[in-house]
Formats: structure tokens, C-alpha cells, sequence
């Protein structure tokens, strides 16, 4: 449950908490601040707190302020109450995310700030009641909840994901409004928190939709896709019994996901016999399959993808090495096999990339995956003399903060990030997949920690999609 503080002062405020206290007051555990004790709740959700006080008061203020507060929503009449309110909220936490009704001036742009325009909102709705205007998603429709209007907050599996990375059956984005101006996305729209999407679908269907994107932790390997799926050559592959219990240790840490394992070039009787019987085939959770006609992964996978909803691939050494190019291509999260088995990893590892956006993007991958599995999370920052990198820095800081996980920070300028991450134990890297996948010669590109990175074989690796 996310932590959300509410400043609030007026009759608007009063009308807002009402309809709050009727609808949704147990979705979140809330901190209440006014200086009218009339209109602090009486009756709060469990952890929930109010406070009677005058907000304006700065060392008022930060005395109940906490890490794992997200959201903060200000409703004060007064302006000059509201700038106080939003510097102290800001001097405390700069990624923080204010929802303001009423409008401050400010000395710089906040992209974490949204205020709302007071006369704009009336006079918008005063227009809708003209004759001959246009009837907005209020009105039109089956009014069943086909069509639906979800703001992306920070953790979210959906923030940073490309449009065309996100499996889309049922239901489409087909709006996103963000800094108060409408985008028509495309693929490689890349939604960004605080984005209000618009969907369309079946109302089920948006609803488990709406629950997935508001979810911070237990949700990968969506939004990619629910199909989790190990491709085994029993050719070319060693150690079969090694593969089979990593991947069902790592599928049991995964909530409402599909595990099935795909077999291709079967070499004999014997090998069809083991598989036929083998014990942890055969639970009643798993699916598998033998493929006897195409002996190419690509082409399986080429087939696969178009009848499963596929959202992670697992994969051993030769698979990944002997596709590696294709598979870099897909647009789908890969996990290479390392020689350390993922049972007994302690962490996973980000290795800032010199594109730092990139580490935003797979930032809410590193706390879900890392969460689910149990990991303690490490930024290797390999030059921290770089200005873009302390962002980066922030920007995690903030995130795990929603996670209320710790963070563990490396900054080095004197050991190679290849070097280093090679000689490491029971740690597990995640890096960015980019469209281009990672070159065939890493001679091309010796400085890029990414490509280089694909060619260790010892750590297991998480690659996660950023474009499509």
C-alpha cells in the first residue's frame, strides 16, 4: 500500500475528503494534516494518522514527514500557505510527487509537481452543459468502464516501458496525457511516470489492468507478458537437471505467472523417456513440450511468440550464445544461466550505463525482480564525477524508497565494471536491452559496459527490454 499525505484547509478540502472517506480510504494508508480539527477524520484505516496543525509551519511539518511517503496531495485556500507547504515538501524530498489544487510561482520547472488550474476546471465543466459540444468519455459509450483513465506512478511496472513492449490482449492505450498536452503514442512511445493513460477494453480486463499498473513489487515479468519459458537444446545443452531446478525455484517466487519448458533437437528414446517421466515435469503446474520438427530456436521462438504471451525467456550458455543476436532483437526479457546458481545470489547489480536514462528505464525491473527474489540491490558507478550519474543516483534513491528497499552504492573510478562484475559471487547483474542488440565483435565497441557484459558467462543476467 503506498503512503500518501493530505494538506488540507477550505471547503473543497471538505468535499474532497468526504468523497475519499466513501470510495477509497482503505486502498492506501494515509497521513492527514490541517489546522481545522473539523475536518480530520475520526474513524482512520489501520496506520493511518492526523495531525492538527498549522501545515504553513515548516518544523511542524517535517517532524511527520517519512521516506515512504509517495504522493502528497496539497488543498489549501491560501497561496502563501500552499508555497510554504511546497518548499518544505521539496527542501525534504525532491522526487516526491505534489498534486496542488491551486497554482504557486516557482523559480524553476518541477516535473514533479502538478498544479491544478481552479478556474480552468470550472469553466471546463460549465462548458460540457453548452449545447452542441462534444461528449467527453463521461458521457459516451456502454458506461460499463470500457474506457478508463489510469495515472503511472513512480514504481510502477509500466513507467519507463516502451508502448510496444507492453502486451496489450483485451485492451489498447490509445491516449497519453502528460504535462497537460495529449500524445497519440506509438511503439515506441515510452510512458513516463506521472502519464495518465487512456484504455479502452473489456472492463475486466482494465480493472486487473488498473491493479498492475498501480502495484509497485510483485508483478514482473508484466508488463512484457505472463508466459515465463525456458528454451532447452538437448543436443548442444549440458547439465538438464541443473536448468530444470533453477527454473522451477525462480518461477515458485512469481505470482499468477505461466511456467513452460521447451524442448527441441531431441537426440534419443532415452533422453524423450526421462522427460516424459521426470518428477519435476510432472507437478501440475508446469507445462512442456517436445519440438521434433524445427531445430532452429529461432524458428521455435518465431512460432511460440505468436501463440503464447510470452514475458521472460530463460536461457542456458549455448542457447544465448549461438542466438545471441536474434534473441537481443526481440523485445522480450531474457535471464542467461551463469554458473552460479540464482538459489544462492545475495544480489543483483546495475552497472550505471553511460546513457543514465537507461537505468531509470529498467529501474522498476531491478526492484520488482530484486524484490521477488530476495535480493539486496547494488549501483556500480563506475565515474562518479559524471553530473547525469548523480541524477541516476537520485532517481533510485527515490524509487527505493517507495520499495522501502535498501540500496547499496559503488562508486569506483579504478577497477573496470568488466573486470569487476567477472570476479564476482552470488550476484546477479540486470542491465538495459537495447533494439540493436549488443554487436558480434566486442572489439566494435570496448568501452560499451553493456555489450561487453553479454559475453560474461559466470553471473546470471537479467536484460531487460527499452525499446522496441
Amino acid at each position: 500500500m503506498r503512503k500518501v499525505l493530505l494538506v488540507l484547509s477550505g471547503i473543497v478540502a471538505k468535499e474532497f475528503l468526504t468523497t475519499l472517506m466513501l470510495k477509497h480510504l482503505h486502498k492506501n494508508v494515509y497521513i492527514f494534516v490541517s489546522s481545522d480539527s473539523n475536518l480530520l477524520p475520526k474513524n482512520l484505516p489501520q496506520d493511518s494518522k492526523a495531525y492538527n496543525f498549522d501545515p504553513s509551519s515548516s518544523s511542524k511539518l517535517k517532524e511527520i514527514l517519512t521516506p515512504e511517503i509517495a504522493d502528497c496531495y496539497v488543498v489549501l485556500e491560501d497561496i502563501k500557505e500552499r508555497e510554504a507547504v511546497y518548499h518544505t515538501l521539496r527542501r525534504y524530498n525532491k522526487m516526491l510527487q505534489i498534486t496542488m489544487l491551486g497554482e504557486i510561482p516557482l523559480a524553476r520547472s518541477d516535473k514533479q509537481l502538478i498544479m491544478l488550474n481552479e478556474a480552468h476546471l470550472l469553466s471546463s465543466r460549465l462548458f460540457e452543459k453548452f449545447p452542441n459540444v462534444p461528449k467527453t468519455t463521461k458521457s459516451i459509450g456502454l458506461g460499463e468502464g470500457e474506457i478508463m483513465q489510469v495515472s503511472v506512478p513512480f514504481g510502477s511496472p509500466y513507467a519507463y516501458r516502451s508502448v510496444g513492449v507492453i502486451k496489450q490482449k483485451m485492451w489498447k492505450i490509445v491516449a497519453i496525457y502528460r504535462n497537460n498536452g495529449l500524445i497519440l503514442p506509438k511503439y515506441s512511445t515510452t510512458i513516463l511516470p506521472n502519464d495518465a493513460l487512456l484504455l479502452v477494453g473489456e472492463p475486466d480486463t482494465l480493472r486487473d489492468i488498473y491493479r498492475r499498473i498501480k502495484e509497485e513489487s510483485g508483478q514482473f515479468p508484466t508488463p512484457f507478458g505472463r508466459d515465463v519459458v525456458l528454451y532447452f537444446d538437448l543436443l548442444h545443452s549440458k547439465d538438464l537437471e541443473y536448468y530444470l531446478h533453477q527454473t522451477i525455484w525462480l518461477f515458485q517466487l512469481f505470482k499468477n505467472k505461466r511456467l513452460e519448458v521447451c524442448f527441441l533437437n531431441p537426440t534419443n528414446i532415452a533422453t524423450i523417456r526421462k522427460i516424459e517421466n521426470h518428477p519435476l515435469l510432472n507437478t501440475g503446474e508446469i507445462s512442456w513440450s517436445i519440438e521434433y520438427h524445427k531445430t532452429s530456436l529461432k524458428e521455435l521462438v518465431q512460432k511460440d511468440s505468436a501463440s503464447k504471451n510470452i514475458g521472460l525467456i530463460l536461457l542456458e550458455e549455448y542457447c544465448f550464445t549461438r542466438y545471441r543476436g536474434y534473441l537481443l532483437n526481440l523485445g522480450i526479457p531474457l535471464l542467461k544461466f551463469g554458473t552460479q546458481p540464482l538459489d544462492s545470489l545475495t544480489h543483483s547489480v546495475v552497472v550505471l550505463p553511460k546513457d543514465t536514462e537507461e537505468a531509470e528505464k529498467i529501474s522498476s525491473v531491478v526492484f520488482d525482480f530484486s524484490t521477488q527474489l530476495g535480493l539486496k540491490i547494488l549501483l556500480y558507478d563506475f565515474d562518479p564525477n559524471e553530473e547525469n550519474h548523480g541524477q541516476a543516483l537520485d532517481y533510485y534513491k527515490h524509487i527505493a524508497k517507495v520499495f522501502n528497499k535498501k540500496l547499496e552504492i559503488n562508486n569506483t573510478s579504478l577497477q573496470n565494471p568488466i573486470l569487476w562484475l567477472n570476479s564476482q559471487k552470488n550476484m546477479l547483474q540486470i542491465l538495459p536491452l537495447r533494439k540493436e542488440g549488443v554487436k558480434r565483435n566486442p572489439l566494435f565497441s570496448m568501452r560499451d559496459v553493456e555489450n561487453l557484459s553479454a559475453y560474461l558467462i559466470k553471473i546470471p543476467q537479467l536484460f531487460v527490454p527499452i525499446s522496441v
